[in-house]
């Protein structure tokens, strides 16, 4: 006993202590009850399980998962019991099988004798492996090929790689012959396109480029920005075989009146058209494009290839026609329905075995075991530091087996869309999702650290023999030490969810690459503080125009902040001082006056203002009538175009025709100007209302004690009104800076932000744009979700900074 005691020295115990608390981080109460208080463990425990129990039960872990659930529709194999396989082959794969000698047995009925029949009978056992096979044969008897349209038995058959893809060996080498298109020709006999895009600002640009008559091939040496006296040629694409030469069907057009079509040389254009064909004459029905290769003339066939629109279909083999008869008639047979996403289902996966690499693909990126598979703790970790990492695809190859799986004795039985697209991670619901588990996995750890402390503390008292509470006691003692947090926890809880967590969420899009109405169902990805330093890019490009207009945005959203602040505080002081004098009598009646513009809707008196001082609106109409537009037409300020103006001149203009209040794009000063003074009208009967209650409450010996003394008016007022003014409504002050720094309605529902509004090179900001009315287009208009949500984190950090700053300065926040 002696010896067992001296080895149980205090760092043996505190290691025990510790061992303890590890084993509650684990498995939260299991130190508890190793320290035999079981209460406590069956209290930490049942927390334990049930986060343990969100995580499993939201999970898929003992799930089999697959890739093509993503995919619309149902497998035309559903289950072990469905007999479609079975049935085709015994009813109709078997019953065509017998209407063929051997010796003229088709090569696809062949190729799916030699994979799947073996030992007397068919081993066709799932879905997949007939859908590899139809996707082997397809493109066995579907080859790429270049066919020559002057003999079009001679052919140039694609050869495969040991990988099976194809090898093109003229891939670098043809030309492609241009036959549907629109040039301008000029008298050198040079041809020219048209071309439109943006420059760097954001203006829209048509220029013309040479192009080769025959290749549509562009000089970029020589542009040209107008086609003025040229001739104007629309290749119809319509072409032509005459004798050994390939000609183009040309609409000329040198007065603006279409002519009937002339036929050009193909590869000699200054060769002397033809007016009418001779009846030799041969129209190539090509259905790929044309490609001039080795001294002659070949069409690209490969299936599936968009050429004018349209999508080269593969053609049905003699086991994909068995195939599709038996999908039109044996559904009674079958016992079950198919429609038409079952139908698309199919090809898509038919489209996926042709391309190995797609499939795999597609496989490894739908079949995410983090996305798929994980529970909501686990998934939501991995959503916010990944924001998904699938992206959407759209899946359009697929349509050209609708003719070889879809037709039946000539009559499709079956529509099949054009195109399907298959979400990915959508990253605005995978960082959501993630947030909401990750705010709630912070409450389960909040009792997970508990465990973890309350197991080493009560150890080490076990250990040095100090008294321990039991279970009952311990909680009577939490409750009544910690009353006020308990109470709270249900409002902090609910709180989390609907205000930090929102905040959080705007804040880390800042972050990101989310831009564009299509981001907000596919995935976007992290890009660091590249949004922050596009503030900064003055140079070129579409972050200059943010660059750009931020600073004049931010420089006139303070300037507006602080005078629309400044002046409906004075205005208000200013009423509530006349309103507080001897001489004012029926001062209940004035004040009611005086409030009624606080007491009606902003967004109706905004509404009002914006249409009194239209151009057309009641003010100007008003000013007419008195004469003071014949006042302005005199000053130069009305009645002159802006162009004619110099110097000074330009700061004092108003418009041409009438008073543009709010719509002037010449001088965007006049309109802030015009902004400020409506505003107080909106804002000033708040302050007018609070100063007179602060100025009724001052002491009135106050006043009697300056009089004695002989101060005057001023004085009073500046060293007994003011300051008692100031020390009541500086906090008021300072958060109406912070409102006006927000004020959207005034600027949104007067100006709409203009005037020069929506501009790609102005960003999309207008002259009154203040940063939230700009935040607004930017997401609603524009979709720009990044930008807007540097600017929401550039608020927040300037107006909460200021705010705090000048609150923590006061004397009202300094004696709390």
């Amino acid at each position: 006993m002696e010896t067992e005691k001296m080895h149980k020295t205090p760092s043996t115990k505190q290691k025990r202590s510790v061992l303890k608390a590890i084993a509650s981080g684990f498995v939260w109460g299991l130190g508890q009850l190793l320290n035999k208080q079981y209460l406590k463990a069956a209290f930490f425990f049942i927390i334990f399980a049930g986060f343990i129990g969100i995580e499993l039960g939201t999970s898929k872990y003992f799930t089999k998962t697959n890739p093509y659930d993503k995919i619309s529709g149902e497998d035309f194999v559903r289950g072990e019991r469905n007999q479609f396989l079975p049935n085709f082959i015994a009813h109709e794969y078997i019953d065509a099988h017998s209407k063929y000698s051997e010796a003229n047995l088709p090569e696809s009925f062949r190729d799916f004798d030699e994979r799947f029949y073996k030992n007397g009978k068919y081993n066709l056992k799932t879905e997949q492996e007939l859908i590899d096979f139809i996707a082997f044969d397809l493109q066995k008897q579907n080859p790429t090929s270049y066919n020559n349209i002057f003999t079009p038995d001679n052919k140039i058959v694609l050869a495969k790689d040991e990988n099976g893809d194809e090898i093109d060996p003229h891939i670098d080498t043809r030309k492609y012959l241009s036959l549907k298109e629109v040039l301008y020709r000029d008298s050198e006999q040079l041809f020219y396109r048209e071309r439109n895009y943006q420059d760097l600002d954001g203006n829209e640009i048509k220029d013309y480029i040479e192009v080769d008559f025959t290749t549509g091939q562009v000089n970029e040496d020589n542009v040209i920005t107008s086609v003025a006296g040229f001739s104007r040629y629309e290749k119809t694409g319509q072409a032509y075989i005459v004798g050994e030469k390939l000609y183009v069907a040309v609409k000329v057009d040198f007065t603006n009146t279409p002519e009937e079509p002339i036929y050009l040389n193909v590869f000699d254009s200054t060769e002397e058209p033809l007016f009418v064909l001779p009846q030799t004459a041969q129209q190539v029905n090509n259905q790929g494009p044309l490609y001039y290769i080795n001294g002659n003339v070949y069409e690209l066939n490969k299936p599936g290839l968009v050429y004018n629109g349209v999508r080269k279909q593969y053609k049905g083999t003699p086991f994909t026609k068995v195939f599709a008869k038996y999908m039109h008639y044996g559904y009674n047979q079958i016992g079950s329905t198919y429609t038409n996403n079952d139908y698309t289902r199919l090809l898509i996966k038919i489209h996926l075995a042709m391309h190995p690499e797609e499939r795999a693909t597609f496989e490894r990126d739908f079949d995410n075991f983090f996305y798929d598979k994980a529970g909501l703790f686990l998934r939501s970790y991995w959503g916010v530091f990944t924001l998904g990492t699938t992206k959407k695809i759209e899946f359009r190859e697929y349509a050209a087996f609708t003719d070889a799986l879809t037709m039946h004795e000539g009559a499709r039985f079956v529509v099949v869309d054009e195109s399907h697209p298959v979400l990915g991670h959508v990253s605005t619901h995978v960082l959501l999702e993630g947030l909401i588990g990750m705010i709630l996995s912070f409450f389960f750890f909040i009792f997970m650290i508990w465990s973890i402390i309350d197991a080493y503390r009560t150890s080490e008292k076990i250990y040095k023999e100090e008294e321990v509470l039991s279970g009952t006691e311990y909680f009577k003692e939490v409750y009544e030490s910690s009353f006020e947090y308990i109470v709270l926890s249900p409002a902090l809880f609910v709180l989390a969810f609907i205000s930090i967590m929102p905040i959080v969420f705007g804040f880390l899009l800042a972050f990101t690459s989310i831009s564009g109405k299509q981001s907000m169902i596919d995935t976007f990805d992290y890009v660091g503080f590249k949004n922050f330093f596009s503030l900064f890019n003055f140079a070129d490009g579409f972050g200059a125009s943010f660059g750009r207009a931020f600073w004049k945005v931010l420089g006139w959203t303070i300037v507006w902040a602080v005078f629309s602040t400044g002046t409906v505080f004075f205005g208000g002081l200013f009423q509530a001082l006349i309103l507080n004098s001897d001489r004012v009598q029926f001062k209940r009646f004035w004040r009611t006056i005086l409030i009624l513009p606080w007491a009606m809707p902003a967004l109706l008196s905004q509404m009002v203002f914006s249409v009194m001082f239209g151009e057309t609106g009641f003010i100007n109409n008003l000013f007419r009538k008195v004469g003071l537009y014949d006042l302005f037409i005199k000053l130069g300020w009305l009645g002159r175009d802006f162009s004619m103006l110099e110097g000074i001149e330009k700061f004092f203009y108003i418009g041409r025709d009438n008073i543009q209040w709010f719509t002037n794009p010449f001088n965007p000063t006049f309109v802030k100007v015009i902004l400020i003074i409506v505003n107080i009208w909106l804002g000033f009967p708040y302050f007018m209302a609070l100063m007179s209650g602060i100025m009724t409450a001052i002491d009135k010996s106050l006043y009697e004690a300056a009089d004695i003394d002989g101060a005057t008016k001023w004085q009073k007022l500046r060293f007994i009104t003011m300051p008692l003014i100031l020390y009541s409504t500086a906090p008021i002050l300072i958060m109406t800076f912070s409102g006006n720094f927000n004020n959207f309605g005034v600027i949104y529902f007067i100006t709409g932000g203009g005037p020069n509004a929506g501009s790609y090179s102005r960003g999309f900001a207008g002259d009154t744009d203040i940063l939230i009315s700009w935040m607004y287009k930017l997401t609603v208009d524009e979709s720009i979700y990044n930008i807007a949500s540097v600017f929401s984190v550039l608020i927040f950090i300037f107006v909460g900074s200021i705010t705090a700053w000048n609150l923590s300065r006061t004397r009202a926040f300094k004696e709390d």
